[in-house]
């Protein structure tokens, strides 16, 4: 399975496409976050420029999105930054472990990434972090799956 990861016979754990508009994945989304009309031609379209990964949980008997997680990926100066965003299993599913497993797959892609992007280079940070904003609600389910507390984030909205 090339893009996609098998947990259980009936959910498969793979990247966006964008079958998945047809899928309720904006409906899922919307379990965390109010999300907005968006017509198919503006979801491929973010689609197709996304800083990123999205990843999904699919219930194939269902055809339909259970979970997803997003993994943006940002280039600074020094070095590539990997954040997690937009967790989020839709009600029906939640308590399966696909956050779990969908982190599991973002952290091995993560691997795979910086060992092609830094193939031969012998100076480089062997260390990887991934960061992950979360409410204070949810800051104990990341703490068990290895998150730690590394510093304060603060908002500002304009």
């Amino acid at each position: 399975m090339d893009n996609q990861t098998q947990i259980q016979q009936q959910f498969i754990i793979r990247k966006l496409e964008i079958e998945d508009y047809q899928k309720e994945f904006l409906i899922c989304l919307s379990y965390l976050t109010k999300t907005p009309e968006l017509p198919l031609e503006k979801f491929k379209e973010i689609h197709e420029n996304y800083p990123g990964f999205v990843y999904v949980v699919e219930d194939v008997q269902q055809k339909r999105i259970a979970s997803t997680m997003s993994l943006v990926i940002e280039q600074n100066i020094f070095e590539t930054k990997y954040f997690i965003e937009n967790v989020v299993s839709h009600p029906d599913y939640r308590g399966k472990g696909f956050v779990r497993s969908l982190l599991e797959k973002i952290k091995q892609d993560v691997i795979s990434l910086e060992k092609n992007r830094n193939e031969g280079n012998e100076n480089v940070n062997k260390e990887i972090s991934i960061e992950l904003y979360c409410k204070k609600e949810t800051k104990g389910l990341y703490e068990k799956l290895g998150f730690q507390e590394n510093g304060f984030m603060a908002s500002k909205y304009v």
